[in-house]
């Protein structure tokens, strides 16, 4: 009886549901297709771009892999001889010193609130219960992935006419572009359109605009050095066992593109829209909606363990798990997305800085 009932319940669903069923399908069966073998004709074109590669690779090691994996001594005989180059990591060292130092002091004063059961009250926008659920996720997503395998069958088909398409790293920037544009366009239409709720419900809100921003500025401080104690660990494991993680392919792109234009239209977009659009996606709408049925915990714990799976590879899982715990927890304390954005930016900003700190080994 029960089973029938469901069976009715299920059928019914996906009749209502039905184009968000058949754009499912459509997903389902692109990455059947992706996983197939390749013919011995695609296999043998692959494995000729292969070894091209790997010729490449051996031909003279990639001067952006050089710049992350230099040998102290190297390291040291380049400062001796690029003196501003020197400055500048001898000040950015001192900076990363004291933000550390001044982030323990944070903590401290954080875990001294906990223990005396004080609550940390920094609440400057109160979202009440929101009417999106689980499911309206589920559907920003499944435009997401359509969405995104259609830009790239058009492109396929047009690389002919526009030889820039091409390239990878254009191609990377654009579609994260339109993607990230779309994404919006899906959130604001589910909660605004579809829920007729307010801008505010996602936190939205440019009240005590200058209070979020600090909150924001104090909450990356109170981070860095969790992250620091994580990236630790990680690398003492990295060093006994010998893996060579492999390089993030937005770390790539800053160290091997030369097109000053294209770099600086990739550094905002690395820097301040790709947070400002992860936080609407992730904090804004995704926490907010599994939180109504898992509660506070078990939200940021999902939501950052999505957050790193879809940021990096095995190794940084766990320092981008971390950010995400802390731009949850900040979103949660404050209820406006301008602190976490805040913090979100801050960090981007930093690895931005770092990547191109590092390039400048390499020239």
């Amino acid at each position: 009886m029960h089973i029938a009932k469901f069976i009715n319940r299920l059928g019914v669903f996906m009749r209502k549901e039905r184009l968000y069923m058949l754009l499912l399908v459509f997903i389902l069966l692109v990455n059947v297709l992706i996983a197939l073998p390749p013919s011995m004709k695609g296999k043998a074109r692959k494995d000729k771009q292969t070894a091209t590669s790997v010729k490449a690779e051996r031909e003279g090691k990639s001067r952006s892999e050089e710049g992350l994996f230099m040998k102290r001594e190297e390291v040291e005989k380049i400062l001796q001889e690029k003196k501003i180059l020197a400055l500048i990591f001898s000040l950015t060292s001192l900076l990363i010193l004291a933000i550390l130092l001044l982030g323990i002091v944070i903590d401290a004063i954080l875990v001294s609130l906990k223990l005396s059961r004080k609550r940390l009250d920094i609440q400057t926008n109160k979202v009440g219960v929101i009417r999106w659920n689980m499911w309206d996720v589920a559907k920003v997503v499944i435009l997401f992935l359509f969405f995104g395998y259609v830009i790239i069958i058009i492109e396929s088909m047009l690389s002919g006419i526009f030889p820039i398409l091409k390239d990878d790293n254009f191609r990377m920037i654009i579609n994260s572009t339109v993607l990230d544009i779309l994404s919006v366009v899906f959130i604001l239409y589910f909660t605004v359109g579809q829920y007729k709720e307010k801008i505010v419900s996602l936190g939205l809100s440019l009240k005590d605009f200058f209070k979020n921003v600090f909150y924001g500025i104090a909450g990356y401080i109170a981070t860095v050095p969790i992250l620091a104690a994580v990236l630790t660990v990680l690398a003492l494991i990295i060093n006994f066992t010998k893996y060579v993680p492999a390089k993030q392919p937005v770390v790539e792109l800053f160290l091997k593109e030369q097109n000053p234009a294209f770099l600086a239209y990739t550094s905002v977009f690395a820097a301040v829209v790709g947070p400002i659009i992860e936080e609407l996606f992730f904090r804004a709408f995704m926490y907010s909606a599994l939180k109504k049925y898992i509660g506070i915990f078990w939200a940021m714990f999902i939501t950052a363990s999505i957050f790193a799976v879809l940021h990096t590879n095995l190794v940084g899982f766990l320092p981008i798990m971390v950010l995400g715990i802390a731009l949850a927890y900040l979103y949660e304390k404050t209820g406006n997305l301008v602190s976490s954005i805040t913090l979100h930016i801050m960090h981007n900003f930093s690895m931005v800085s770092f990547v191109f700190l590092m390039k400048q080994f390499t020239v």
